[in-house]
């Protein structure tokens, strides 16, 4: 049994350690002051197109419960950085009014978005899934390596042209990804028009909580082993 707990206790207490070392994933703001405006679509139908109406239909709010203003509430994020190499999930909370077929997925850059852009140093992921050929409140999971920008994109109906948070200025010079923090994380809403659309922007919205709070079972288990840890050391003491 001895054998068994300490490889045990020792695993559960580096994984305690590298935890704590390991800085929380960073949103990035790279200084858009441009506040995008949001419009309720081209057929005027509030239940359909109306970013607003979508987040109050599906618990989607401020972090304090208020409900979420489209416009004044938009934050100025563009992409995340990870210090370490992380496993991830990003969820798929629906789409209001949309018609296409657009890819979904996760783009990392290889430089400083700070510095010169640089396509070559853009790459995209395959798709996670595709826009109307999945299911609500659907988990995906992604892995990031250290030292690493990254962020999402929708691939515009397929037609290879990426929308992404403007870490590349976007041909039509729109913000094609609203980022909002919310009771779930970071809440990203999306226009998937190209050439500035009807500005809607719920059609896919997704989001993504890069440092969820562990759950209870797993900090009792941490809990459970550092004690267990600290009392086998003790009884170790007294054999001697």
């Amino acid at each position: 049994m001895k054998i068994f707990l300490i490889p045990f206790l020792t695993a559960v207490f580096m994984i305690s350690g590298a935890t704590a070392h390991a800085l929380p994933t960073r949103a990035i703001d790279l200084g858009d002051q441009t506040v995008e405006q949001v419009q309720t679509g081209y057929s005027g139908d509030v239940a359909l197109e109306n970013l607003e109406y979508w987040f109050a239909q599906h618990g989607v709010t401020n972090p304090d419960g208020s409900a979420i203003h489209p416009e004044e509430d938009q934050l100025q994020y563009e992409l995340f950085y990870t210090d370490v190499a992380r496993e991830y999930q990003v969820r798929f909370l629906g789409i209001g009014y949309a018609g296409y077929h657009s890819p979904f997925g996760v783009f990392t850059y290889g430089g400083d978005p700070f510095d010169s852009f640089s396509s070559t140093l853009l790459r995209f992921e395959d798709p996670l899934f595709v826009q109307n050929e999945t299911s609500p409140d659907t988990d995906y999971e992604f892995s990031i390596d250290a030292d690493t920008y990254f962020g999402f994109y929708l691939n515009s109906n397929n037609k290879g042209k990426y929308l992404t948070t403007m870490i590349a200025p976007n041909p039509d010079g729109l913000d094609h990804a609203l980022f909002y923090e919310t009771n779930m994380g970071y809440t990203i809403a999306f226009e998937d028009i190209i050439g500035g659309g009807d500005k809607d922007f719920e059609d896919l919205v997704v989001n993504f909580n890069p440092n969820p709070v562990p759950e209870p079972g797993t900090i009792l288990l941490l809990g459970i082993g550092l004690v267990g840890l600290v009392g086998f050391r003790r009884k170790s003491r007294v054999m001697k």
